[in-house]
């Protein structure tokens, strides 16, 4: 949803996190893989590929608020694409706000949109079924 507003190192960057999302909490099922596979093709990023960066490193490649909050939201975003956001998950973005230096208010209003955002999705899918 935001990913375009990524600049081509940021993108690189994100794609490697969110590899790190999906696998954070030690078991990858296939909404996660296919939740993946949709942000990488927005982005026009390759299928795989680690630099094996820290997530420090990874974190400190957004310079700009606007790029760091898009990162934040499709990576909360992706914790909840298999409807479970696990603390391995919540901790590896609490890892990557802090690098970005964002506040715990921060995340904790993201985290709102996104399950908000979740919820109307949700809802939507209910209101289009026959």
């Amino acid at each position: 949803m935001f990913l375009n507003l990524l600049d081509s190192d940021e993108k690189r960057a994100f794609a490697e996190l969110a590899e790190r999302m999906i696998a954070a909490d030690g078991l990858v099922i296939g909404r996660e893989r296919s939740a993946i596979a949709a942000l990488k093709a927005e982005m026009g990023a390759p299928a795989s590929g680690s630099t094996g960066g820290s997530v420090a490193s990874l974190a400190g490649v957004f310079r700009s608020r606007r790029s760091r909050v898009a990162a934040l939201l499709e990576l909360i975003g992706l914790g909840y694409s298999d409807t479970d956001f696990s603390v391995s998950e919540k901790s590896l973005v609490t890892e990557v706000a802090r690098h970005m230096g964002l506040t715990a208010a921060d995340l904790t209003e993201l985290e709102g949109w996104v399950t908000a955002h979740v919820n109307l999705v949700r809802r939507a899918l209910v209101l289009m079924r026959e």
